[in-house]
């Protein structure tokens, strides 16, 4: 009982969470959280082994959840390939506990086995005492089978096997480098030379590019990497790169998630106006005819192109302003297109020396941004994102990097105020368990405090028993940090099931698709979002100057998400040109000391790089159309 109390509370992190358990009554019984998905055992049998890139991306998951139950106490004691599920956002791990709970008196040589031979470590088939290495070892013979569809100490008879576990070394054939050598490590006899869940998450993290850096949680880092569907996941990238997040590359039809959300979760938005401008044309050699070159770098043409198109489109008009006011010191962009991945974000990097650019403008993403600044900070290439807000990148200790957009801890500080301000009642926070809006609704429980958590499943198409458990718990007001695909169907069945209470929303399901699929019911819902949404179909919106001036430039178009920021943060390296300053290391000393009144805030970066006093922005629905109400912190709902 201890340790299923213990598991019910680890956090979802690549695992099948315990919801409920009671072992001492005439039924047993044990709530796991529904994983939609086969097991690896089955997808190996049925389609064979995977390949590097998948065999990343389930060798990272796993890991960050063993990770995640050894930080609670728990001992699996019987991980292997039929209890790992590979769900829509990623590997899931199951059982943890339970082999412990069900029989913690039996030996491993009885009827009732704790543990399954194939898997096990030497000190388990001895009888001795297991520990969390127990499961690196089981971690270590189920990577194997992952990627050669055969275990690594045969699969034949019950004492062939423990014999080969307890004198043979295991059959690693086939195991692709640099993981064979990892895997070898933690297949060790002893125990004590093997590395630890913690020790295995960062090496296999350091494998990719994506280290940890000090003071971010591993957890959150590892089931972030392993949330989103990209096309490509392998352990050569550079060793600055970071890696995209993936599924296995080799899996059966019958399971094969859809393209997901990006890596750091950005709304979807109406298609910006390109303003096209020429090629890269050498190494700069015209800064000392009167011209600085400033890259854009973001995805013009793959994977959230959107944004690419919105940087674009913002960053030109900022350039057109600035040389029509300034022909002897004039502005010329470089777009350098990312494809929307971190791994194509790398090499647009390193040939950023080679342009003779005073800064950059970008990345968009977060993950592009953890891929490419510790090459711009070598380089000493200042950084102007303006929408990259995760969490961790404020904690690399970077010199060049600056964000226009408040992180996770911001915008949710600000969002509980302004529910708390309009709701007295009974608060519901919803978990999808998907990996960013988990992350925001953990974050939005921690400030809120008093808050009933209800978990529920992004992929369902008939909400009633989420709509069910608001009536049940009589809840006055509920948080959703999750997309619109979810948001917008859950609101209608809850309406048309008449509950009353309010809904609040991110950025994650901020855009027209939430109107389209919740109609009418979506009317008084609240939305907050660290951007400054201008685009069309937001009334009240404010910076009418600047929409002329887009709409003049653009034919009569309305920018849209994140285009103000870009027109913003383009600003910023301007006006340290105004200024009189040239060399990269000039401007960013300028853009260290900015303070600058921005189209949409205050522009002012603390050493970390991130807005002092950034303001996320409140938006409500009202007749069909989202109503800008200004400042989360003190806007008034009605």
């Amino acid at each position: 009982m201890r340790e299923l109390e213990l598991a019910e509370r680890i956090a979802g992190y690549c695992t099948a969470r315990v919801l409920d358990a009671d072992v001492r009554g005439d039924q047993p019984y044990i709530v796991s959280q529904f994983v939609r998905g086969p097991s690896l055992a089955e997808v190996v049998n049925d389609d064979g082994p995977l390949d590097t890139a998948g065999l990343m991306w389930l060798a990272i998951g796993t890991a960050t959840a063993l990770t995640a139950i050894h930080r609670a106490g728990i001992v699996h004691r019987d991980f292997k390939p039929a209890n790992v599920l590979l769900g829509q956002s990623g590997p899931r791990v199951f059982d943890f506990g339970i082999a412990r709970a069900l029989d913690a008196s039996h030996s491993v040589l009885t009827s009732q086995v704790v543990g399954t031979p194939t898997y096990m470590a030497p000190e388990q088939i001895a009888g001795d005492g297991v520990g969390f290495v127990t499961d690196v070892f089981a971690w270590g013979g189920t990577m194997v089978f992952a990627a050669t569809g055969r275990p690594p100490f045969g699969n034949d008879s019950i004492p062939a096997v423990m014999h080969r576990v307890l004198s043979l070394e295991a059959d690693l054939r086939g195991t692709p480098e640099p993981l064979a050598e990892l895997v070898a490590a933690c297949l060790a006899k002893d125990p004590a030379r093997r590395p630890s869940s913690l020790e295995l998450l960062s090496r296999l993290m350091g494998m990719v590019g994506a280290e940890v850096p000090l003071g971010t949680d591993v957890l959150e880092r590892g089931a972030t990497l392993v949330d989103v569907p990209v096309s490509r996941l392998t352990p050569t990238l550079p060793a600055d790169s970071l890696m995209p997040t993936a599924p296995p590359a080799k899996v059966s039809r019958r399971w094969a998630p859809a393209a997901a959300a990006l890596a750091v979760l950005l709304i979807a938005v109406p298609t910006a106006v390109v303003m096209l401008l020429p090629d890269d044309r050498g190494s700069g050699s015209d800064a000392a005819q009167g011209t600085v070159r400033i890259g854009v770098m973001a995805s013009m043409t793959g994977e959230g192109n959107v944004y690419g198109k919105a940087a674009m489109a913002g960053t030109t008009l900022a350039v057109a302003e600035h040389n029509a006011q300034n022909p002897k010191l004039r502005a010329e962009l470089v777009p350098m297109d990312t494809g929307g991945r971190a791994e194509e974000a790398v090499p647009q990097a390193q040939r950023a020396a080679g342009l003779g650019l005073a800064a950059v403008v970008g990345p968009m993403f977060s993950g592009e941004s953890q891929a490419v600044m510790p090459l711009f900070e070598r380089q000493g290439l200042p950084s102007v994102s303006p929408s990259a807000s995760g969490p961790p990148l404020a904690t690399n200790g970077w010199t060049y990097w600056h964000t226009m957009a408040p992180d996770v801890e911001e915008t949710v500080g600000a969002l509980v105020p302004l529910l708390r301000r309009h709701e007295t009642g009974k608060l519901v926070v919803l978990d999808d368990g998907q990996a960013y809006p988990r992350a925001v609704a953990d974050v939005f429980v921690r400030r809120a405090k008093a808050a009933t958590r209800v978990t529920m499943r992004s992929d369902a198409t008939d909400h009633g028993d989420v709509v069910w458990r608001l009536k049940d718990e009589k809840a006055d007001s509920v948080f959703y940090s999750g997309y619109y695909t979810t948001a917008g169907p859950l609101i209608k069945q809850a309406r048309e099931a008449g509950f009353k209470g309010r809904f609040y929303l991110t950025d994650a399901a901020f855009g027209p698709e939430l109107l389209k699929l919740a109609g009418s019911a979506a009317d008084g819902t609240t939305l907050t979002c660290p951007c400054l949404n201008v685009g069309k179909g937001i009334e009240g919106v404010p910076s009418s100057a600047f929409l002329t001036r887009y709409a003049k430039a653009n034919g009569g178009q309305r920018p849209v998400n994140y285009t103000a920021e870009s027109y913003d943060a383009m600003n910023t390296i301007l006006a340290a040109l105004k200024a009189g300053k040239r060399t990269p290391v000039e401007l960013n000393e300028f853009l260290r000391g900015i303070d600058l009144p921005g189209v949409t805030q205050r522009i002012r970066f603390n050493q970390k790089g991130q807005l002092t006093n950034s303001i996320s922005y409140a938006y409500q629905v009202r007749n069909g159309a989202f109503t800008f109400l200004g400042d989360s912190r003190t806007a008034a709902l009605r």
